[in-house]
């Protein structure tokens, strides 16, 4: 829902974006009542842009150029930055100037002369959603690779979302979307949910050795020592080698054993 603060005449319009990220204030209105969403492109031009000085050169950085007039597809941003441009961009009117000022100190001029809507999901054919998600994951890992982790789920996401909607296509590439969206949730600390996405990976690709090993991650931060023992001797039943898994391995085995010590400690000492 839009929230729109104009309560004098004469005063410039400013939307608060429900989320709390952004304030924008319309410099200049636009015309007509469509606006952008996800895969249209824009005609944008980005001014006056400035970012906190500990973000600078940082991953999270403007991708976007800025000083000139170019076409920018909605969604294809992957900075922190470039997905606020986004975020704003769907709430413009062709023609519309505003002035952008987020909660993290990043602010910007961003005029937008036209747009043109691209294809729903459900309007592509099968070949261009899978060519799609592919892009998306191929992107995805680059900017997990990058220690842009938000940016990573969010392609990630969005290509598991394409295809879910080719059943039947790509089965083993659903697989590794799910387990590099568990890779994911491990860093943000979301222990429950990479696990859960690791035992959906598991169920369609018994004996995936990374889902095993994440989803073994995922349950020694959650204490559950007897379920991750378990994940990475499977892992090493598949690749004896696998260094991290052994090392993973030894160290559940040693934290069990403290714990399994401390119970029976606390146990002995209420029969004293």
């Amino acid at each position: 829902m839009e929230v729109l603060d104009s309560s004098c005449q004469g005063k410039l319009l400013s939307w608060h974006c429900p989320d709390g990220s952004f304030t924008k204030t319309v410099l200049e209105q636009g015309s007509g009542v469509d606006k952008p969403k996800e895969c249209s492109r824009c005609m944008i031009f980005l001014d006056s842009v400035s970012s906190p000085p500990e973000q600078l050169g940082s991953p999270l950085s403007l991708g976007y150029p800025a000083g000139s007039w170019f076409q920018v597809e909605l969604g294809e941003g992957d900075t922190f930055q470039d997905r606020l441009v986004d975020q704003c961009l769907e709430t413009m009117l062709s023609g519309e100037a505003c002035q952008v000022n987020s909660t993290s100190g990043f602010s910007f001029h961003l005029r937008m002369a036209n747009f043109e809507n691209g294809k729903e999901t459900w309007e592509l054919e099968t070949d261009e959603k899978l060519r799609r998600a592919m892009r998306d994951r191929e992107r995805g890992g680059v900017a997990y690779r990058e220690g842009n982790i938000e940016g990573a789920e969010r392609r990630y996401s969005r290509a598991l979302r394409l295809l879910v909607c080719t059943p039947g296509e790509a089965e083993n590439d659903k697989v590794t979307l799910l387990v590099n969206m568990a890779a994911c949730d491990l860093k943000r600390g979301r222990l429950c949910e990479a696990e859960k996405r690791c035992t959906w990976a598991l169920e369609k690709e018994p004996g995936h050795v990374k889902a095993l090993y994440r989803r073994g991650m995922a349950r020694a931060g959650m204490a559950d020592w007897k379920g991750a023992r378990g994940d990475f001797e499977a892992v090493l039943k598949l690749e004896p080698g696998n260094k991290e898994a052994r090392r993973e391995l030894v160290r559940v085995r040693e934290r069990d054993k403290q714990e399994q010590g401390q119970i029976s400690k606390a146990l002995g000492k209420m029969f004293l």
